[in-house]
Protein backbone atom coordinates (compact mmCIF):
# COMPACT_ATOMS: atom_id res chain seq x y z
CA UNK A 1 0.00 0.00 0.00
CA UNK A 2 3.14 2.47 0.52
CA UNK A 3 4.28 1.45 -2.70
CA UNK A 4 0.78 2.03 -4.35
CA UNK A 5 0.16 5.73 -3.09
CA UNK A 6 4.06 6.73 -4.01
CA UNK A 7 5.60 7.13 -0.78
CA UNK A 8 8.42 4.65 -1.41
CA UNK A 9 11.20 3.89 -4.41
CA UNK A 10 10.87 0.65 -6.01
CA UNK A 11 15.23 0.39 -5.69
CA UNK A 12 15.26 1.56 -2.13
CA UNK A 13 14.87 -2.00 -0.62
CA UNK A 14 16.25 -0.67 2.65
CA UNK A 15 13.81 2.18 3.85
CA UNK A 16 10.81 -0.05 2.82
CA UNK A 17 11.62 -2.87 4.94
CA UNK A 18 12.74 -0.54 7.93
CA UNK A 19 9.33 1.06 7.56
CA UNK A 20 7.18 -2.13 7.16
CA UNK A 21 9.18 -2.77 10.85
CA UNK A 22 7.84 0.30 12.12
CA UNK A 23 4.78 -0.13 11.28
CA UNK A 24 4.82 -4.08 12.41
CA UNK A 25 6.30 -2.55 15.74
CA UNK A 26 3.06 0.40 16.09
CA UNK A 27 0.48 -2.54 15.77
CA UNK A 28 2.12 -5.16 17.99
CA UNK A 29 0.25 -3.39 20.94
CA UNK A 30 -2.78 -4.55 19.46
CA UNK A 31 -2.13 -7.44 18.77
CA UNK A 32 -0.84 -8.08 22.44
CA UNK A 33 -4.64 -6.78 23.68
CA UNK A 34 -6.56 -8.68 21.30
CA UNK A 35 -4.49 -12.29 22.00
CA UNK A 36 -4.87 -11.62 25.33
CA UNK A 37 -9.03 -10.61 26.02
CA UNK A 38 -9.85 -13.63 23.29
CA UNK A 39 -7.46 -15.85 25.57
CA UNK A 40 -9.09 -14.36 28.96
CA UNK A 41 -12.36 -14.19 27.64
CA UNK A 42 -12.12 -18.37 26.54
CA UNK A 43 -11.25 -18.99 30.48
CA UNK A 44 -7.14 -19.05 29.04
CA UNK A 45 -4.91 -19.05 32.22
CA UNK A 46 -1.67 -19.03 30.47
CA UNK A 47 -1.91 -15.38 29.13
CA UNK A 48 1.89 -14.93 29.42
CA UNK A 49 2.54 -17.93 27.27
CA UNK A 50 -0.21 -17.22 25.14
CA UNK A 51 1.51 -13.59 24.86
CA UNK A 52 4.86 -14.96 24.27
CA UNK A 53 3.33 -17.22 21.29
CA UNK A 54 1.75 -13.92 19.89
CA UNK A 55 5.43 -11.95 19.72
CA UNK A 56 7.23 -15.01 18.47
CA UNK A 57 5.19 -16.89 15.97
CA UNK A 58 5.46 -14.49 13.24
CA UNK A 59 9.11 -13.68 14.13
CA UNK A 60 10.47 -16.53 15.02
CA UNK A 61 10.46 -18.09 11.61
CA UNK A 62 10.56 -14.81 9.59
CA UNK A 63 14.32 -13.84 11.15
CA UNK A 64 16.44 -16.80 10.56
CA UNK A 65 14.86 -16.57 7.11
CA UNK A 66 16.08 -13.23 7.07
CA UNK A 67 19.34 -13.63 8.23
CA UNK A 68 20.29 -16.99 5.91
CA UNK A 69 18.63 -14.79 3.02
CA UNK A 70 21.03 -11.75 3.70
CA UNK A 71 23.66 -13.66 4.30
CA UNK A 72 23.34 -15.30 0.82
CA UNK A 73 22.96 -11.69 -0.87
CA UNK A 74 26.24 -10.20 1.17
CA UNK A 75 28.47 -13.64 -0.04
CA UNK A 76 27.29 -12.85 -3.80
CA UNK A 77 27.44 -8.94 -3.54
CA UNK A 78 24.20 -8.26 -4.17
CA UNK A 79 22.47 -5.69 -4.41
CA UNK A 80 19.42 -6.85 -2.41
CA UNK A 81 21.76 -7.60 0.78
CA UNK A 82 20.79 -5.16 3.88
CA UNK A 83 23.59 -3.52 5.30
CA UNK A 84 24.37 -4.09 9.07
CA UNK A 85 23.44 -0.78 10.17
CA UNK A 86 19.97 -1.27 9.02
CA UNK A 87 19.71 -4.98 10.61
CA UNK A 88 20.81 -3.52 13.92
CA UNK A 89 18.05 -0.05 13.83
CA UNK A 90 15.48 -3.08 12.80
CA UNK A 91 16.57 -5.41 16.07
CA UNK A 92 16.58 -2.06 18.15
CA UNK A 93 12.99 -1.22 16.75
CA UNK A 94 11.51 -4.73 17.36
CA UNK A 95 13.17 -4.67 21.09
CA UNK A 96 12.59 -1.20 21.98
CA UNK A 97 9.37 -0.61 20.77
CA UNK A 98 7.38 -3.92 19.86
CA UNK A 99 8.07 -5.87 22.32
CA UNK A 100 7.02 -3.14 25.01
CA UNK A 101 3.91 -2.53 23.13
CA UNK A 102 3.19 -5.90 23.38
CA UNK A 103 3.69 -6.55 27.00
CA UNK A 104 1.09 -3.29 27.33
CA UNK A 105 -1.08 -4.31 25.08
CA UNK A 106 -1.48 -7.96 26.48
CA UNK A 107 -2.02 -6.34 30.02
CA UNK A 108 -5.10 -3.91 28.97
CA UNK A 109 -6.43 -7.53 27.26
CA UNK A 110 -6.01 -9.50 30.41
CA UNK A 111 -7.27 -6.42 32.70
CA UNK A 112 -10.30 -5.33 30.03
CA UNK A 113 -11.40 -9.03 29.24
CA UNK A 114 -15.44 -8.99 29.31
CA UNK A 115 -17.80 -12.15 30.16
CA UNK A 116 -18.06 -14.82 26.92
CA UNK A 117 -21.47 -14.37 25.28
CA UNK A 118 -22.20 -17.48 23.50
CA UNK A 119 -24.42 -16.46 20.39
CA UNK A 120 -26.00 -19.61 21.80
CA UNK A 121 -27.66 -21.56 24.94
CA UNK A 122 -24.90 -24.18 25.65
CA UNK A 123 -25.17 -27.51 27.46
CA UNK A 124 -22.38 -28.51 30.13
CA UNK A 125 -22.40 -31.91 28.04
CA UNK A 126 -20.68 -32.57 24.64
CA UNK A 127 -22.65 -34.66 21.81
CA UNK A 128 -21.17 -37.48 20.16
CA UNK A 129 -19.56 -36.11 16.63
CA UNK A 130 -20.80 -38.25 13.80
CA UNK A 131 -18.54 -39.73 11.99
CA UNK A 132 -17.98 -37.69 8.28
CA UNK A 133 -16.98 -38.71 4.97
CA UNK A 134 -13.11 -38.88 4.25
CA UNK A 135 -13.60 -35.44 2.24
CA UNK A 136 -15.01 -33.57 5.35
CA UNK A 137 -12.21 -34.22 7.83
CA UNK A 138 -9.16 -32.11 8.38
CA UNK A 139 -6.54 -32.55 6.44
CA UNK A 140 -9.05 -32.14 3.20
CA UNK A 141 -10.54 -28.94 3.75
CA UNK A 142 -6.87 -27.66 5.19
CA UNK A 143 -5.54 -28.32 1.60
CA UNK A 144 -8.72 -26.63 0.36
CA UNK A 145 -8.43 -23.65 2.72
CA UNK A 146 -5.26 -23.11 1.33
CA UNK A 147 -5.45 -24.02 -2.24
CA UNK A 148 -8.13 -21.75 -3.18
CA UNK A 149 -6.42 -18.84 -1.90
CA UNK A 150 -3.30 -19.46 -3.72
CA UNK A 151 -5.33 -19.74 -6.74
CA UNK A 152 -6.39 -15.79 -6.68
CA UNK A 153 -2.68 -15.17 -6.35
CA UNK A 154 -0.66 -17.90 -8.31
CA UNK A 155 -0.16 -15.19 -11.42
CA UNK A 156 0.88 -12.25 -8.77
CA UNK A 157 3.74 -14.16 -7.19
CA UNK A 158 4.91 -15.16 -10.33
CA UNK A 159 6.12 -11.78 -10.86
CA UNK A 160 7.03 -10.81 -6.85
CA UNK A 161 9.47 -13.66 -6.53
CA UNK A 162 11.57 -12.17 -8.89
CA UNK A 163 11.65 -9.45 -7.49
CA UNK A 164 12.07 -10.97 -3.75
CA UNK A 165 15.02 -12.58 -5.11
CA UNK A 166 16.51 -9.89 -6.58
CA UNK A 167 17.03 -9.54 -10.66
CA UNK A 168 13.76 -7.78 -11.16
CA UNK A 169 12.19 -5.06 -10.01
CA UNK A 170 8.61 -5.28 -8.99
CA UNK A 171 6.11 -2.15 -9.96
CA UNK A 172 3.00 -2.57 -10.66
CA UNK A 173 1.49 -1.81 -7.41
CA UNK A 174 -1.45 -1.06 -8.22
CA UNK A 175 -2.19 -4.36 -9.59
CA UNK A 176 -1.10 -5.88 -6.68
CA UNK A 177 -2.99 -3.84 -4.27
CA UNK A 178 -6.71 -5.25 -6.54
CA UNK A 179 -5.32 -8.89 -5.82
CA UNK A 180 -4.42 -8.50 -2.12
CA UNK A 181 -8.28 -7.24 -2.12
CA UNK A 182 -9.31 -10.39 -3.79
CA UNK A 183 -7.21 -12.76 -1.49
CA UNK A 184 -8.73 -10.91 1.53
CA UNK A 185 -12.22 -11.71 0.22
CA UNK A 186 -11.08 -15.13 -1.18
CA UNK A 187 -9.80 -16.13 2.44
CA UNK A 188 -12.73 -14.34 4.59
CA UNK A 189 -15.08 -16.47 2.13
CA UNK A 190 -13.31 -19.95 2.16
CA UNK A 191 -13.59 -19.39 6.06
CA UNK A 192 -16.89 -18.56 6.74
CA UNK A 193 -17.97 -21.45 4.58
CA UNK A 194 -15.40 -24.14 5.79
CA UNK A 195 -16.45 -23.25 9.93
CA UNK A 196 -20.26 -23.42 8.12
CA UNK A 197 -19.05 -27.07 7.18
CA UNK A 198 -17.81 -28.21 10.58
CA UNK A 199 -20.91 -26.69 12.46
CA UNK A 200 -23.24 -27.69 10.15
CA UNK A 201 -21.97 -31.26 11.07
CA UNK A 202 -22.00 -30.77 14.92
CA UNK A 203 -18.28 -30.85 15.30
CA UNK A 204 -17.90 -28.96 18.96
CA UNK A 205 -14.26 -29.53 18.89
Amino acid sequence: MLSLVGIFYPYNRGALITALVVIYALISGIAGYTATSFYCQLEGKNWVRNLLLTGCLFCGPFFPTFCFLNSVAIIYSATAALPSGTIVVIFLIWTLVTSPLLVLGGIAGKNSKAEFQAPCRTTKYPREIPKLPWYRSALPQMAMAGFLPFIAIYIELYYIFPSVWGHRIYTIYSILFIVFIILLIVTAFITVALTYFQLAAEDHE
